[in-house]
């Protein structure tokens, strides 16, 4: 592969502001890949999800195909402010690649490109590959998950193209699903100075007590994680606070577990409150299911280990607490979904976000070597 080129397209994507409510900046990172991949002599399908979010790009070499043996997925948007290129934009520096998004994921954006412009013309012919990029996975796939669903459910494998660790050896077959709740508390208020002589019911002694109870859902047996981020309530500390609300975040990797989490809280809402006279509500409820290690998924990633070996590139793998298009891309169909396929990023959604160059030669050649055995796969079929 000719990494100069992936560099010098990495420092152009990289340097343009793509933040998930920056349609405009978004729609220019895709006016960039929708070139370069036309270029390549492949077949470009933009959906247009809305004002709110940039386009969806489902690129492909057979456009009339109507299943696809291979689908790559990658992201455009980052969770960085407008401004934020200008004032730090891509740079090397040693080993390493610094800038907004370098590894989350515009390093995987660019490897999807150099997947397609090295494979084999043999590859090409035989398989119907879809090389799709997602305006709107830093804020849950809101607009593009149907669309991405659809066209995952033609899919025999699927690539999501988030950063590997370890400088690029370690992979993802597994991922935690999530629970996130909002939840209102509405009291009564009074002057605290008369707490004993009015009607009174604090709505933020009730969060405090649910902050307790919620935190203690936590199971380290299970690695089921607990999270209350955010707190807020109260007006002024000589009045009894009226209001109060929370949001919760939790992570799980059993479905087990899911259903422990949503029954705990639903019992904590519905029966009676810790402070008489306030009303708890739960005014929003998100939900992903998690990314499954399946049988299928094991042996395959097996069999990608010993390509790998075969190439003499180290392969590792290790399960996740994030959440990814793979969570939902691997409940849509029957694909074979793995994740982490990108070149090697770390310190994502912080300004030190960086990756390793010497990892993105690797990522490609072993990428473009497992759809040369699909292929064989295919042939033996």
């Amino acid at each position: 592969m000719d990494l100069e080129l992936y560099l010098k397209q990495l420092e152009e994507l990289v340097n343009i502001d793509s933040g998930s409510k920056n349609a405009a900046g978004i729609n220019r990172v895709a006016d960039r890949l929708e070139q370069w991949y036309l270029d390549l002599g492949w077949h470009v399908k933009p959906f247009f999800l809305g004002e709110e979010t940039g386009r969806l790009l489902l690129i492909t070499n057979h456009p009339e195909a109507d299943h696809y043996d291979v689908m790559f997925v990658g992201h455009m948007d980052t969770v960085f402010p407008d401004g934020t290129a200008a004032k730090r934009p891509f740079r090397i520096e040693g080993e390493n690649y610094y800038g907004p998004g370098v590894g989350d994921m515009k390093n995987g954006d660019v490897a999807m490109y150099h997947v397609a412009a090295n494979l084999p013309d043999e590859v090409l012919e035989t398989l119907n590959i879809a090389m799709v990029y997602n305006p709107d996975e830093e804020i849950g796939s809101r607009y593009s998950k149907d669309t991405l669903d659809a066209i995952g459910s033609k899919a025999d494998y699927i690539f999501v193209m988030e950063s590997a660790g370890n400088k690029g050896t370690r992979h993802c077959f597994a991922r935690k699903g999530s629970l996130n709740y909002e939840i209102e508390f509405h009291g009564k208020a009074a002057h605290a100075g008369f707490m004993f002589e009015v009607e009174n019911a604090s709505a933020v002694l009730e969060m405090g007590h649910y902050i307790v109870e919620l935190m203690g859902l936590a199971s380290r047996e299970e690695d089921t994680t607990v999270n209350v981020g955010v707190a807020q309530g109260g007006t002024a500390a000589n009045v009894v606070a009226e209001f109060a609300k929370l949001t919760v975040g939790m992570r799980f990797k059993k479905d087990s577990e899911r259903l422990r989490l949503k029954e705990a809280v639903s019992r904590m809402v519905s029966g009676e409150p810790f402070v008489e006279g306030v009303k708890t509500v739960i005014v929003s409820e998100r939900e992903c299911m998690p990314m499954v290690k399946t049988e299928a998924v094991m042996e395959f990633a097996g069999r990608m280990k010993a390509l790998a070996e075969e190439l003499g590139i180290p392969f590792e793998e290790k399960d996740r607490g994030g959440l990814s298009d793979g969570n939902h891309l691997s409940r849509c169909g029957h694909a074979i979904v793995v994740d982490g396929m990108g070149p090697h990023g770390a310190l994502d959604h912080s300004d030190k976000e960086y990756g390793y160059i010497g990892s993105v030669e690797p990522c490609v050649r072993l990428l473009v070597r497992v759809l040369e055995d699909i292929r064989t796969l295919k042939n033996k079929a």
